[in-house]
């Protein structure tokens, strides 16, 4: 009895209950980050929580790592592709890379979603020629601090050809930043890796219609990361479209 009876004099107590503080804001930390990995109701619960919590200062936000520059840049980009704006008569083409890369990966009111920024014209989008055919599209907008990739789609003949990487580092090139900002992206799981490797982190969920739930990610890319990215197009022969606006 004398050690229990010790036990709670003096500062040993306090210094065990705040030891078990942190360790159970650590455990449910995790435990609610870990339903960005995950579908279903309740990754929505999870992510509802973590939300709440974040927004009551009770867990910490999510920090996003840098854009992987190093990685984006360590290969040659392929040559002898046009990058340009996307034009109102690139749309059917644009519709027709989407519904080649759908089946069984987009929810279906996303092909109603995309042809609806067709029409309206209103997100900044590019596309990848060659010999004046559309291989690939791309869009980006951005608001203050925060910028969002969308519907990065590429002709499955010319996939794993690093077409997504120019696609990706030209988007990145458009933001016009004097200060580090948000670039965040809504995916699909069999996509979100191919992010990640370059340094996006997943940090939250969209989800369909049906209830299924959709991995987000983001990185951060600041003005030095952007400027490397800028001169290896320039190098590679694809100097960047003029930044889009706010």
């Amino acid at each position: 009895m004398w050690l229990a009876d010790s036990f709670w004099e003096g500062p040993a107590p306090f210094v065990f209950g705040a030891c078990l503080f942190l360790f159970g804001h650590m455990l449910l930390q995790n435990c609610l980050e870990s339903s960005f990995l995950r579908t279903g109701k309740a990754a929505r619960f999870q992510q509802t929580l973590f939300n709440k919590l974040s927004k009551w200062r009770l867990l910490s936000p999510i920090i996003l790592p840098n854009v992987d520059v190093a990685k984006l840049t360590a290969k040659p980009l392929p040559k002898g592709f046009t990058i340009r704006h996307w034009q109102p008569s690139d749309a059917s083409t644009c519709m027709a890379l989407y519904r080649l890369n759908a089946p069984g990966r987009f929810p279906t009111e996303v092909e109603k979603d995309f042809e609806e920024r067709l029409t309206k014209n209103d997100h900044p989008m590019l596309v990848i020629e060659l010999d004046d055919r559309v291989i690939a599209c791309g869009g980006n907008s951005s608001k203050k601090d925060v910028a969002w990739l969308s519907y990065g789609l590429i002709h499955p003949d010319f996939q794993r050809q690093g077409i997504g990487r120019l696609l990706l580092l030209s988007r990145l090139a458009r933001f016009d930043i004097t200060q580090g900002i948000t670039v965040s992206i809504c995916a699909v799981a069999d996509s979100v890796g191919y992010y990640e490797q370059f340094g996006f982190k997943r940090f939250g969920l969209w989800f369909s219609d049906n209830g299924e739930a959709h991995p987000m990610a983001g990185t951060s890319l600041h003005p030095e990361h952007q400027s490397e990215i800028i001169q290896f197009l320039q190098k590679e022969g694809y100097p960047p479209l003029p930044f889009i606006n706010s």
